[in-house]
């Protein structure tokens, strides 16, 4: 069913929804239309068929969907999309699930951001403008480029490139590589990796940040081969540094 709402703060978006509960998808439209201003489409769908069908002839910019479906696993879903689909947007999880753990399996199977139900209207809307603004939803960005010696990250098109070569990452990827490029040579800790990038505060388990950290050292050779090296540092977290040359031998 196809629905409009007003773009959010200035951001005109195509929003995916997958609920399977009536109530619910009424009840997601009608808290993203309390704005003013020029209108987006939010698409909801009931069925996980009939998403993935959609998904393979429209273009979202952000999907919100329900962990538990009738014909789907909404983790096995989310992966899918990753893996098969090669789908880089935001995603944000919804479900009636508090446990700590819960959070800790959605963030690792590919969610950006994860709500429990009963929803807050109010929050639903800020966490996405957040996930919009951090994943570069905003189309006024446009092409502006940053550079980074051989790293040029690209915020509007929410790409990285490597000695002009684009390099392909997920969301969370390219929101963790630019928070590192944009503050070489701060220490993070852990916890503030996970607030600034995953938008979480608890102290959720430390695997999920390794995991991409590790990913990003491959695909962007954060290992010094373009001058720059993402270090660990024992017990707190990540620094990206800027390797020193080699001394000639004498």
């Amino acid at each position: 069913m196809l629905f409009t709402l007003p773009a959010i703060k200035g951001i005109a978006m195509h929003i995916g929804i997958l609920e399977d509960d009536p109530i619910q998808r009424r009840f997601l439209v009608s808290a993203l239309n309390d704005w003013d201003g020029p209108r987006s489409q939010c698409v909801s769908f009931e069925r996980a068929s009939e998403f993935l069908k959609a998904m393979s002839k429209q273009t979202f910019d952000l999907l919100i969907i329900d962990w538990y479906l009738p014909d789907a696993d909404g983790m096995q879903l989310v992966k899918r999309l990753r893996q098969d689909f090669g789908w880089p947007g935001p995603v944000l999880f919804i479900t009636a699930s508090q446990g700590e753990n819960d959070v800790v399996v959605a963030l690792e199977s590919g969610a950006d951001d994860f709500l429990t139900k009963p929803i807050r209207p109010a929050e639903l809307r800020a966490r996405i403008f957040a996930l919009a603004r951090r994943t570069g939803l905003n189309k006024d960005v446009g092409s502006n480029t940053q550079a980074f010696g051989a790293y040029t990250l690209t915020p509007g098109h929410h790409s990285i490139a490597v000695n002009g070569t684009p390099v392909e990452l997920t969301a969370r990827e390219y929101e963790l590589a630019a928070l590192f490029l944009s503050h070489a040579g701060q220490l993070f800790s852990r916890q503030n990796i996970l607030e600034m990038v995953w938008g979480v505060r608890a102290d959720l388990a430390t695997r999920t940040i390794d995991t991409h950290i590790s990913r990003l050292r491959k695909k962007l050779s954060f290992d010094g081969t373009y001058g720059l090296q993402l270090k660990s540092v024992y017990k707190y977290g990540y620094r990206l540094e800027h390797k020193e040359a080699d001394k000639p031998e004498v």
